[in-house]
């Protein structure tokens, strides 16, 4: 991706506000993360339950967003792959503002590329993370990368500790493979941390969405822990 075609994407923001809980004294995701060998899945529930997110979102932005904060969350602890990931899954934990970005293209006429980006902050510097909400249903990896590679040239990498790629498409193995070498994946473990190439230690997690009976369902694709390949806590 050349410079040109990299500054010829712009960012619109349509939202930002800050993450509240529902009750102030109750248990949150930041104290969870502090113990999370002593955590168990009814405490995680009860903190992650007590995330508030503003009402005038729309259903795909707060779903998506919800699942980062809260399922993406416990999955991670559930799962094992918190131990992989372990300062991104801090950074979900802890983070308290939010900005939503459409992507535009072209330095003059504006072209919606039906993509958003979110933001996510613990300092209001530089986002801590960022997801790439990418709404176009065929997907190919030269598009996807291009993506990516436009969300690392705009962000600080060393206060950068993940990405999300949302994309509609399943991931075949050409997909996969490449994914595998995006984050020099050479065995299960290195994997699982998903360790961007490029980076000191920015996580890339690509995650499947689709739009079942007026509801949005995600799934982790990459890095793919199935059943049996669920790490040890």
């Amino acid at each position: 991706m050349d410079i040109l075609s990299k500054i010829s994407i712009s960012k619109k923001e349509i939202s930002k506000f800050e993450i509240t809980q529902k009750n102030p004294l109750g248990l949150t995701c930041e104290k969870i993360a502090k113990n999370p060998r002593d955590i168990n899945f009814s405490q995680i529930k009860e903190a992650i339950e007590n995330i508030l997110l503003p009402e005038n979102l729309t259903d795909l932005i707060r779903s998506s967003i919800e699942f980062i904060l809260k399922d993406l969350f416990l999955y991670m602890h559930q799962t094992g792959l918190y131990n992989r990931q372990l300062k991104l899954w801090k950074t979900i934990a802890n983070i308290t503002q939010i900005s939503i970005f459409k992507l535009q293209e072209r330095i003059f006429k504006k072209r919606d590329l039906n993509i958003l980006m979110i933001d996510f902050f613990i300092d209001p510097k530089s986002p801590c993370m960022k997801a790439i909400l990418d709404q176009n249903e065929e997907i190919s990896y030269e598009h996807f990368k291009k993506f990516l590679n436009q969300t690392t040239f705009e962000s600080n990498t060393n206060r950068l500790k993940g990405i999300f790629y949302f994309l509609k498409p399943k991931l075949d193995d050409h997909f996969v493979l490449k994914l595998i070498q995006d984050t020099c994946s050479i065995d299960a473990i290195s994997r699982y941390e998903s360790i961007l190439n490029g980076t000191k230690d920015v996580r890339l997690n690509v995650i499947n969405f689709n739009e079942k009976d007026k509801k949005y369902e995600f799934k982790l694709a990459y890095p793919n822990v199935t059943r049996h390949e669920k790490q040890k806590h």
